[in-house]
This record gives structure tokens, sequence and C-alpha cells, in this order.
């Protein structure tokens, strides 16, 4: 029985240990082929921070002014996240 303990115990702590060893060669692998870690081949567009942002009529996102579809209408600037969110708006019928 005390075997199994002593086995039990050396599986719980070395398993981790295993772990954290591999992640770190992976990301060093991973770094050195001089792809990001945090977004691989298909990962999310990269977009510049900065600007003030808008909220979107249609879905309510806040998107920043530098990357927003835009249309005037009334005399009121609407900003939009997306051309399908623009396309929405414009399809919407107004009130008086």
């Amino acid at each position: 029985m005390g075997r199994f303990i002593g086995l039990l115990l050396a599986f719980i702590l070395v398993v981790p240990l295993i772990r954290m060893v591999l992640g770190m060669l992976a990301r060093m692998f991973t770094n050195f082929a001089g792809k990001p870690s945090s977004a691989g081949p298909s990962g999310p567009a990269r977009v510049p921070a900065g600007g003030t942002l808008r909220k979107d009529p249609v879905c309510g996102t806040f998107v920043s002014e530098s990357v927003a579809k835009t249309l005037s209408s009334g005399g009121k600037t609407h900003h939009f996240c997306s051309d399908a969110c623009l396309k929405k708006f414009l399809e919407a019928p107004r009130q008086s």
C-alpha cells in the first residue's frame, strides 16, 4: 500500500512538471519558427489599437472610427462594424 501511495504522489508531481517543460519547448519552437504564439495562421487579423470608439447602431458593437464603415445621414454620422451591419441599417424601415 505504501508503494502505491508513493507512486501516486510521484505521478501527481511529475506529470505537471513534464507538461510545463513540454509547453515551454513548444513555445520556444513556435517563436523560433517566426510565428507568434498567440495566433496561428488562421488567427484573427490584427487591427491597430487607438482612436475613438463608436457604437454600431445595429448590433451594439463598439468599433474604432479608424476602421469603421461610416454613413452620414440627416446631419448625423453612423459608424458600423461591418458591411453587413451597414446593409441592415440601410434596409431597415425608418420611423418618422
